[in-house]
């Protein structure tokens, strides 16, 4: 009876991480460029933040040193329309805040059309720039590159 049980409660995970899985939006990969002076400190606060860091695949470094670069990849949970990531870096008192969107829009006959965007917003005196890399049009899949001096 016992071995029922677990088979049965293995049975009802699997199909959870099945559904949760099938609910995704498309990953981004996402690398972070240290071209400052000092060490950047990855430092989430927002809500978005922090679901960032969730669902993120790869482990977000939690300092980039100078000269250094991080890559991750982060795959939001929401829908299988629309994806995000959005993480704050910190050096000293300069600070970026960075973001990147995907959402497929309602168009023309019913069809819907992707559109990805990305923005960098900087406090302190920093200067922050984020750039999309790359697109794959089949899965949208994308890739984003957010650098920070």
């Amino acid at each position: 009876m016992k071995t029922n049980k677990t088979l049965l409660a293995s049975l009802a995970f699997a199909t959870l991480c099945t559904s949760v899985t099938a609910q995704a939006g498309p990953p981004v990969s996402m690398t972070f460029k240290n071209l400052g002076t000092e060490v950047a400190e990855y430092k989430p606060v927002t809500r978005n933040e922090m679901s960032t860091r969730l669902n993120a695949r790869t482990a977000i470094a939690p300092k980039v040193q100078i000269g250094d670069s991080n890559v991750y990849s982060v795959q939001s949970t929401l829908s299988p329309d629309t994806s995000y990531a959005s993480v704050r870096y910190v050096m000293g008192s300069k600070v970026c805040v960075f973001s990147t969107t995907f959402i497929k829009l309602p168009g023309a006959g019913g069809a819907k059309v992707p559109k990805w965007n990305r923005t960098a917003n900087s406090e302190g005196g920093a200067v922050c720039a984020a750039t999309s890399r790359a697109t794959n049009l089949s899965t949208y899949a994308w890739a984003a590159e957010f650098t920070m001096k």
